[in-house]
C-alpha cells in the first residue's frame, strides 16, 4: 500500500468534550439548514475509538434523524442542503442517489474549517414500498450522520479516561 502524502499527520490534540461539542454545535446549524419543524431524535454525540491507536486516538459521531414532516418538504429540504451548506463552510463532495435498492437522496460534505464529514439521507418510505424492503422505515425521514477525524486525547490522558 503507498504511503498517503497525509499519512504522516499527526492527529491534533484536543479535549474529547471540546469536540464533542464542536459536533453539537455542526448538528444545530445542519438541523437549522435543513430547515423543517418536525421530530429529530436525542442522542447526543458519542465517541469511539480509532484503531490506529485506540488507547490515545478517538472520534465523536453525531448520528440523529428528523421525520414527521411530508415527504415534498424533505426532498426540497436535501436540494435546500445542496445549496446551504456551502454558505456555512461544508464542501459538497456529492450529492443524488445512493446505491440502495431504494435509490435514496444523499449528500455527503465535508467541514471546511472543522475536521468533520456529514452523511445526510432522505429515506423516503414511498420508494422503499416499491420493493417491499424488509427493513425499510415506517416513516420517511433525513438521517444525518456526522463524524470527526482522529484526535489525540491530551498527554496522560487516555480515551478510556472519558
Amino acid at each position: 500500500m503507498e504511503k498517503s502524502e497525509n499519512s504522516d499527520v499527526k492527529p491534533q490534540v484536543r479535549e474529547v468534550e471540546s469536540v464533542r461539542t464542536e459536533a453539537k454545535d455542526l448538528s444545530s446549524q445542519i438541523l437549522d439548514a435543513i430547515s423543517l419543524k418536525g421530530r429529530v431524535s436525542e442522542p447526543g454525540p458519542g465517541v469511539s475509538r480509532c484503531d490506529e491507536d485506540p488507547e490515545h486516538l478517538y472520534k465523536i459521531h453525531h448520528a440523529w434523524s428528523l421525520w414527521g414532516v411530508p415527504e415534498s418538504d424533505m426532498e426540497r429540504s436535501m436540494d435546500r442542503l445542496k445549496a446551504e451548506l456551502p454558505k456555512r463552510g461544508w464542501k459538497v463532495a456529492s450529492y443524488g442517489r445512493d446505491k440502495s435498492l431504494a435509490k435514496n437522496l444523499e449528500l455527503v460534505a465535508d467541514s471546511i474549517n472543522f475536521k468533520f464529514s456529514v452523511d445526510i439521507t432522505f429515506m423516503d418510505k414511498r420508494r422503499s414500498s416499491e420493493y417491499d424492503a424488509p427493513h425499510a422505515s415506517k416513516e420517511s425521514g433525513i438521517m444525518v450522520n456526522l463524524e470527526s477525524a482522529c484526535f489525540s486525547v491530551p498527554d496522560g490522558k487516555t480515551v478510556e479516561g472519558y
